[in-house]
């Protein structure tokens, strides 16, 4: 089903920022003496949906901002914090604290936080989260167990020579959180999970990953969910100057939709990405995704898609891109979006 676009809606949209920002300029450093030092990051998206459907039509612009400490604790150990947090122009429900941790470090030893941090499923299927605009990587839903970003996650990791080539380890324990305040989807109950990256070649690096959660009583009474959710994440990608590949394959056993229903059947997805770098600034990419749901003895695509789109790069910190998402799910229930979508949009990182 194709979308309305609007060419001064684009032409907006694409100009709305440039006019401000034309140098590179990175974190701005607030303090730094030595033994301390205080980062101050962020980035501003102005972007716009079309699509027939009215709930992906409007206005998605936001922005994100955050702070990044260390202090040297002597020759060998250092503290660091890390606080971000995000601001929707257009849905003052969606502000909210995205990263907020602390921890100490070692290199030697590794590294160990605690707080709202990226759970180590995140390691693997950030390979595909790549994409100019859309975000709709499978089940990587916000507070969704060690998927994305959730609460109460104490997370050790460590990076390692093997076979002399680089690897890395993440170690992850979530704390129980079924608060009455939060929504049922957003619960979780004792979960562990880790992650093992190891780099075959200079430009090819595997990545596994793999979770163990409790559901919390509520969950189970009222949203289906399994007595435990189990989770395995598999990806691989290819990154050397102008090219990036990179393929996900991820399976569950709960806990896949963002709705209070349906979730006990076991999942499967599948996402890849490829992106190019014609010249300095044009890179065009293309994306599938597919996240497949069995239930009673039937395959249930929750989402099924293909997107191509393309950058333009300005400098370092500034870029434009437009999207297109061709959507092949079939109208087989009410809550099924089955419209495609367009997304145009401009970003600026500092």
């Amino acid at each position: 089903m194709l979308v309305r676009i609007y060419p001064r809606q684009l032409a907006e949209c694409l100009c709305a920022l440039s006019i401000f920002f034309c140098s590179n300029t990175f974190a701005i450093t607030l303090k730094n003496n030595g033994q301390e030092r205080l980062d101050f990051y962020g980035t501003i998206i102005a972007r716009r949906y079309s699509s027939s459907n009215v709930r992906n039509d409007g206005d998605r612009s936001y922005i994100y901002f955050g702070l990044l400490g260390k202090r040297n604790l002597g020759q060998h150990w250092r503290a660091y914090a890390h606080w971000e947090y995000t601001v929707s122009f257009a849905d003052a429900s969606r502000n909210s604290t995205r990263l907020a941790y602390l921890g100490m470090e070692n290199p030697a030893l590794g590294s160990i936080n605690i707080g709202r941090n990226w759970g180590a499923l995140y390691d693997v299927t950030s390979l595909t989260d790549r994409s100019p605009l859309f975000r709709e990587m499978s089940y990587n839903y916000i507070d969704n167990f060690m998927r994305g970003r959730a609460l109460n996650l104490l997370t050790y990791r460590k990076k390692l020579k093997i076979l002399q080539r680089n690897a890395a380890i993440a170690l992850q324990y979530q704390f129980k959180s079924n608060s009455d305040e939060q929504t049922i989807t957003k619960q979780n109950g004792n979960g562990i999970a880790a992650s093992f990256s190891y780099a075959l070649t200079p430009a090819i690096t595997t990545i596994f990953a793999a979770s163990s959660s409790l559901s919390t009583q509520q969950q189970n009474n009222n949203a289906d969910y399994g007595r435990k959710i189990n989770t395995l994440a598999e990806g691989v990608k290819y990154a050397k100057k102008r090219t990036y590949l990179a393929a996900v394959f991820t399976q569950s056993d709960s806990a896949i939709k963002p709705q209070t229903s349906d979730n006990c059947g076991s999942s499967s997805s599948y996402e890849i990405l490829a992106k190019y770098r014609l010249t300095d600034k044009f890179q065009p990419n293309v994306g599938y995704t597919r996240l497949i749901q069995n239930s009673s003895g039937k395959h249930e695509s929750v989402l099924n898609y293909e997107e191509i789109g393309f950058s333009w790069l300005f400098n370092k910190n500034m870029q434009a891109f437009i999207n297109y998402e061709f959507n092949n799910m079939s109208k087989n229930g009410a809550d099924v979006d089955v419209s495609d979508k367009f997304e145009v949009g401009i970003s600026y990182h500092w």
